[in-house]
């Protein structure tokens, strides 16, 4: 419905969802999308099941609003006694981030899923994990309210492994980096599976100052990518002395972390949701969705944590992307 929101001048109406007879799987919240094109079935069978299906997709987009408010860019409201979806106007340079970040994590989702196909070797493709680990970088520095690092591979100034250590570890000043790379570490090592680092300091300078380490995820793959798994091994024996004893560990995806969690009749949905993300902290640290992405883009704006000419590059890139992939959707790759 978002999509079609978006790529459509008109809003994204009921009406148009319960037209359709047969549900398709949208990865943003178990089945939700329909096959406009489908053969009519039975009336009585239909219409139960178009008032579920109305009723679920109503319920997922009013949870979205209703946690993101004016940063949600898009509005419920009523049409010819049913509802729609349309496009919500930002009043603010912060709403415009917001719906920009919401926007292109959404189109994310789609190039890696039956939304949108795209082959692996089209550009709009290649380029959204970049996408993707702009929007993390440029959100990541409001987690801990501090200060961020691009470490994922390539990083924007083209540095090595060691490089990108010995940078880091002076611009956060509670860390050793050494002169050579140490014993027993591959010399093709990229980032050590790490591709966010963010820190609050303090005025003192001194050590044990709050750490996270961020992995960015675009496709399905994340599951695959528990950075509590490589951290230990793979990129903190490259300092002389790590930044801190203790970190927090992050995983940035562009879907709502929830989107395949499948109905259970007897269960509230938001309920296990909120129990499946305690769990899933414990291999992935804290997922930053897009939901979170959303609201984390929105304070970024407004707090200016960042260089203005690396916010302004960072952001030209992610507003050029979204173009691409909009052109691209409305030369009719979007799956109906």
């Amino acid at each position: 419905m978002e999509l079609h929101a978006l790529l459509n001048a008109s809003a994204a109406n009921e009406q148009s969802l319960i037209r359709s007879q047969t549900v398709q799987r949208e990865p943003d919240h178990g089945s939700l999308l329909t096959d406009i094109d489908a053969e009519l079935v039975d009336k009585e069978i239909l219409e139960p099941e178009n008032d579920e299906l109305s009723e679920r997709v109503y319920e997922e987009l009013a949870y979205r609003e209703r946690v993101l408010g004016a940063r949600y860019p898009f509005e419920l409201v009523p049409e010819y006694g049913k509802w729609a979806l349309r496009r919500r106007a930002a009043e603010s340079d912060a709403e415009v981030a917001a719906h920009d970040c919401y926007i292109c994590c959404l189109l994310i989702s789609a190039i890696h899923s039956e939304l949108l196909p795209t082959k692996s070797d089209h550009e709009v493709f290649k380029s959204s994990a970049r996408a993707l680990q702009v929007e993390s970088y440029l959100t990541a520095a409001e987690v801990l309210g501090g200060r961020a690092y691009w470490f994922g591979f390539p990083r924007p100034d083209g540095s090595g492994m060691l490089e990108a250590i010995q940078d880091l570890a002076s611009m956060m000043g509670t860390a050793v980096a050494p002169e050579e790379r140490p014993l027993g570490l591959s010399a093709n090592a990229a980032d050590g599976t790490v591709d966010i680092v963010a820190w609050r300091p303090f005025l003192d300078g001194q050590a044990a100052s709050i750490v996270a380490y961020g992995q960015v995820a675009s496709g399905r793959n994340w599951i695959a990518k528990p950075i509590k798994s490589f951290i230990d091994g793979h990129f903190l024996p490259w300092f002389d002395k790590a930044p801190s004893h203790t970190h927090i560990e992050m995983l940035f995806v562009p879907f709502p972390q929830h989107h395949e969690q499948p109905e259970e009749k007897k269960e509230d949905f938001r309920a296990v949701a909120s129990e499946k993300a305690r769990l899933r902290e414990n291999d992935y640290g804290v997922v930053i969705d897009r939901l979170r992405l959303t609201e984390l883009m929105a304070s970024s704006k407004a707090n200016g944590r960042y260089k203005v000419g690396d916010y302004q590059t960072h952001e030209a890139f992610t507003s050029a992307w979204v173009q691409e992939a909009l052109d691209y959707a409305a030369d009719g790759a979007l799956s109906a």
